[in-house]
């Protein structure tokens, strides 16, 4: 009889014990559900203050291996020959000397298939300021090879590069209508 006695008293703590954290993880998914504005709000203003890592790029050269290397990444893992034609882009025109130490750094800005315009979109303020028309389309090139070094762009490469050839092309939007109501 003690042992039955010493059984239940086992497996009713058992049961408390489970029934409790049962409540307190129903309890924490509840706050958490509760406060996912604000947890999304302290990110906004956290990253509108101190930007996200790409914003924070201001070296132009290690941006362009940035979207070297995503370009091949964004559909399936980079094969040798985009490497090799990354390498060979890096060496010129880009003219950089540390190829294997910007390579390393500039693939910790990269993702296994992101999107292209995540990591393209931070970046475009950057192109604009520093790169001329010229230098703009330079890059297309350089990404258009190395998107094409395996084998034919894929759709998703090519859209994702004419996306940022529009991108990197349009100016500040002119304001067409002006106060005293002329209209252009």
């Amino acid at each position: 009889m003690p042992v039955l006695i010493l059984v239940a008293t086992v497996i009713a703590g058992v049961l408390f014990w489970l029934l409790r954290a049962h409540y307190t993880v129903k309890q924490i998914k509840e706050v958490d559900r509760d406060t996912k504005g604000l947890q999304r709000q302290a990110k906004s203003v956290f990253e509108s203050i101190v930007g996200t890592p790409l914003q924070r790029v201001n070296d132009v050269r290690l941006a362009a291996v940035i979207l070297m290397i995503q370009i091949v990444r964004t559909g399936s893992p980079i094969t040798a020959s985009e490497k090799t034609r990354i390498f060979e882009l890096m060496e010129n025109p880009l003219e950089i000397p540390t190829i294997s130490a910007t390579f390393e750094r500039a693939w910790r800005y990269t993702q296994e298939r992101r999107p292209f315009s995540l990591v393209a979109d931070p970046l475009l303020p950057l192109f604009r300021e520093k790169l001329t028309g010229e230098e703009r389309m330079q890059l297309i090139d350089m990404l258009t090879k190395v998107a094409s070094a395996h084998s034919a762009p894929s759709e998703l490469q090519r859209e994702a590069l004419a996306r940022l050839k529009r991108r990197l092309s349009a100016g500040k939007p002119e304001l067409v209508t002006s106060r005293s109501g002329n209209h252009g």
